[in-house]
């Protein structure tokens, strides 16, 4: 399929395949007018591609993915999985933080207890 049959079902912006091959994460292959083909195989290898750009791994760290041995593969993911679990804490802290300074009572913030405790927390957490 074409460029824009692939984007539409991968859910990205033309431009973004063709970054990604650019970057060498994507490898379609080429028609006889050198127009990109994707084949389905290649729409999942994107799709791959999108969920861990969204989760937040980096090109390169991708690229290192593609060839890695099954053992390489499993401690880099692991590591990138270790470090969502981190952001994910901080996210939760800083939405509760929120949520509370929304309704505290205190008249300045560095009074409250619960605001000094989610301080601590960043610098600690």
């Amino acid at each position: 399929m074409r460029i824009s049959a692939a984007a539409d079902l991968v859910g990205v912006p033309t431009h973004v395949l063709r970054h990604w091959e650019d970057e060498g994460v994507l490898a379609p292959s080429r028609s006889g007018t050198n127009q990109r083909e994707f084949s389905t195989q290649q729409v999942d290898a994107a799709r791959i591609v999108h969920r861990l750009r969204e989760a937040g791994v980096g090109i390169a760290q991708i690229r290192e993915l593609l060839p890695a041995q099954r053992s390489r593969r499993s401690e880099l993911l692991s590591a990138e999985a270790d470090r969502l679990d981190r952001s994910a804490i901080r996210s939760a802290a800083a939405a509760r933080f929120l949520r509370h300074v929304g309704r505290c009572r205190h008249p300045v913030i560095e009074d409250c207890p619960e605001c000094r405790s989610y301080a601590t927390f960043e610098r600690t957490g």
